[in-house]
């Protein structure tokens, strides 16, 4: 996966002291890799809690297309996408000029860390995200006084519904039930039940996340489409 800026954007090298100053700039910009809105969402609680500027991309292509005008100082990338790996974005973005000041995987799957940092990430998230165990990896800076203690925004979804904000919720459980009902491809279903895994360690619903585990290695999609159906009936509206 090729990753080059656009010819009018190639990159100049900074001289050395310039380079060094603005290495040390606190990020402002962040690049999210990321296919659940759910998970989205509490990222999108961090940077505004850390005045970081975010932007989004639901899948790899996407990601390509925003690399190509836009230099983020941190790319935040989901390993599980709907159109292949982000090791994939990882190891392709990481030799180049375009790598950013922090490139971060997050995954629900802790073995997956190894890998992350094998193809070239700073560092490695576990779902699900939560401000004072992942924002000083995520900036690549220490907690600084007061930091740890910012108002938990993260917990006042958790207390709404289980961790998730509900109409983030919702269109993550209407996607994976599309694709689940929708699709005799089974790499589809697979997709959608590791798609399921990540909402339910987001929610902290372990319910959900082993099931939707146990359909990746079985490939009893039938029962988690109708768990998914029974967790969206009960969902809250606002």
């Amino acid at each position: 996966m090729p990753i080059a800026p656009c010819a009018a954007e190639q990159p100049r090298p900074l001289p050395a002291r310039a380079a060094a100053a603005a290495f040390a700039m606190p990020p402002r910009t962040l690049l999210l890799v990321e296919d659940s809105r759910l998970a989205a969402e509490a990222v999108r609680l961090i940077c505004r809690n850390a005045g970081i500027r975010l932007r989004r991309a639901e899948s790899l292509a996407s990601a390509t297309l925003h690399l190509r005008v836009y230099r983020p100082d941190i790319v935040l990338v989901d390993l599980g996408l709907p159109d292949g790996s982000g090791l994939d974005l990882i190891a392709a973005l990481a030799p180049t000029s375009l790598r950013p000041q922090r490139l971060v995987a997050i995954s629900g799957d802790a073995g997956l860390e190894g890998e992350a940092m094998a193809a070239g990430a700073d560092a490695f998230l576990a779902k699900p995200v939560s401000l004072a165990r992942h924002l000083a990896l995520l900036i690549g800076e220490p907690l600084g006084d007061g930091l740890a203690d910012w108002p938990p925004r993260a917990e006042v979804l958790r207390e709404r519904y289980a961790g998730g904000d509900p109409m983030a919720l919702r269109d993550d459980l209407r996607r994976a039930t599309e694709l689940l009902n929708g699709s005799a491809d089974r790499g589809q279903q697979r997709y959608a039940a590791q798609f399921l895994a990540s909402v339910g360690q987001t929610l902290r619903d372990p319910s959900l996340t082993d099931l939707a585990e146990r359909a990746v290695r079985l490939g009893d999609y039938g029962s988690l489409a109708a768990l998914v159906r029974a967790r969206s009936a009960v969902i809250p509206t606002i």
